[in-house]
Parts: structure tokens; sequence; C-alpha cells
């Protein structure tokens, strides 16, 4: 059997020290990768909330534009049919 000595010992724990320094040090890059993200995802989060809003408003703009269009249309068969209602 092999004995363990106070050096053995000093070097282990300076080991398990570094093991955990190098550890610590990958958790703090991933936390600030984490936060790296998270601001993109709000960075997009907003622009899709822009989007959505104008979108809203073309939907808005596209139905106010093929309601005038049906409602010329019915004007101008209203015209054909009934020729001589409005004179």
């Amino acid at each position: 059997m092999s004995t363990v000595t106070d050096n053995d010992l000093r070097e282990l724990k300076d080991f398990i020290n570094t093991k955990f320094e190098q550890v610590n040090d990958k958790l703090n890059d991933l936390k600030v990768e984490v936060a790296i993200l998270k601001e993109g995802q709000n960075g997009i989060n907003k622009r899709l909330d822009d989007t959505n809003k104008r979108i809203d408003n073309l939907d808005f703009i596209a139905r106010t534009v093929i309601g005038g269009v049906i409602l010329a249309l019915l004007a101008g068969l209203g015209k054909i049919l009934y020729p001589n209602l409005l004179n």
C-alpha cells in the first residue's frame, strides 16, 4: 500500500480548486450568453409586435378598400338594373 503524504493532499486540493475555478468561469460565461440571448429574444419580440401592428393596419386598409370596391360594384349594378331610380 502506498501512503498519502501532505504534499499529495495539497496537490489534490490544488487540482480540485483549479477544476472548481474552471467550472465557475464556464458558468459565468454561460450566464453572459444567456443574458445576450434574452436581449436578442426581447428585440425579436419587439420587432414581432411592431410587425403585428403593421399587419393589423394593413388588414384594416385592405378590408376598407375591398368594402369600397364591393360598394362601388353594387352601386354600378344598381345603376345598370334601375337606370331611372336616381334621376
